[in-house]
């Protein structure tokens, strides 16, 4: 009965469970191969070719890790937006000198101007857009580099991973307690690798080329920031079993800018680091087996020569 307690709470214990499931499998695995190995070499020789071989499997193993870094398993840590600072407009300017140069929401373009001068894409929109719907749609249209001050504006559909960075932030930070309680506006980006789209046109394939080798060629990373601005909006009671209200923008509260800097991450350090540690093991293992060789050869050798001497 004792026995039965026991089996069953390590079935309902996922790390005991794994923890075993670990043992067993090396224990048979590796063991089957070492009992074969060493039935034909002997136990020393049989461990050494063992763990040769092991190590030597790892190390393929981790090199298609560390190439592409799995899903599941040894990865570092993904490329992420981290907030650098919290800005609202009329205090002064913000403290990153990057952002300085970003002009403020009112001396932006109005999207309903642009829309007017564009007519062929007013169909693209349900409701009414913000600079960065317009960026998804045809961002020809927008505003330049130049006239932002070195930034570009970010589609909607590319700015969602910064904008769930600047959610966490705003509420983290006890700014907000909830995102309905702000509208998302634009979004804007500067630095970075340049995008082959901004160097090359389509088709022109040698520029493709060269910006592909240069690229690979860089080895440097130049800081990326990102701007994701909101706006509070005005408290409307919601009726009941209709559709949530509109946000109505409140126009007697400052725009917020959430400024973020892009953290490439580690994805291939781990990988990297695993590979190392096998590498470095196949080769302890390669060359303890190597000098044993030359060292049984150098005795084989020695007593030939005995038994020469001795006839």
């Amino acid at each position: 009965m004792q026995l039965f307690t026991t089996l069953a709470g390590i079935a309902w214990d996922p790390t005991i469970r794994g923890i075993l499931t670990v043992v067993v499998a090396v224990t048979i695995l590796g063991g089957s191969v070492y009992i074969i190995v060493a039935s034909n070499t002997g136990a020393r020789l049989g461990l050494l070719i063992t763990l040769a071989g092991f190590f030597g499997w790892m190390v393929i193993l981790t090199l298609y890790w560390w190439i592409s870094p799995p899903g599941i398993g040894p990865r570092g840590a993904s490329p992420s937006w981290q907030v650098v600072e919290i800005y609202f407009e009329g205090d002064g300017l913000p403290e990153n000198q990057n952002a300085q140069s970003l002009p403020k929401s009112d001396q932006l373009p109005s999207p309903a101007d642009i829309v007017a001068a564009n007519p062929e894409i007013a169909g693209e929109f349900v409701s009414p857009p913000i600079l960065s719907d317009i960026a998804g749609v045809d961002p020809e249209v927008l505003p330049g580099r130049d006239d932002l001050g070195g930034w570009i504006t970010m589609s909607t559909s590319n700015a969602g991973e910064a904008q769930a960075a600047a959610d966490v932030a705003l509420i983290e930070n006890g700014f907000f307690t909830a995102t309905g309680e702000y509208k998302k506006l634009n979004a804007f980006e500067i630095g970075g690798k340049p995008k082959r789209t901004e160097e090359c046109k389509d088709d022109d394939m040698m520029c493709r080329v060269g910006y592909r080798i240069g690229k690979s060629a860089t080895l440097t990373h130049p800081p990326h920031y990102a701007v994701v601005q909101v706006q509070p909006v005005l408290q409307q009671e919601p009726i009941p079993g209709a559709a949530p209200p509109t946000p109505i923008i409140d126009e007697s509260k400052p725009v917020v800018w959430i400024i973020l800097e892009r953290d490439l991450g580690s994805v291939r350090f781990k990988p990297f680091t695993y590979f190392v540690v096998s590498f470095s093991l196949f080769v302890v293992f390669a060359l303890v087996l190597h000098y044993r060789d030359k060292t049984l050869q150098k005795n084989l050798d020695a007593a030939k020569d005995v038994v020469k001497a001795g006839t």
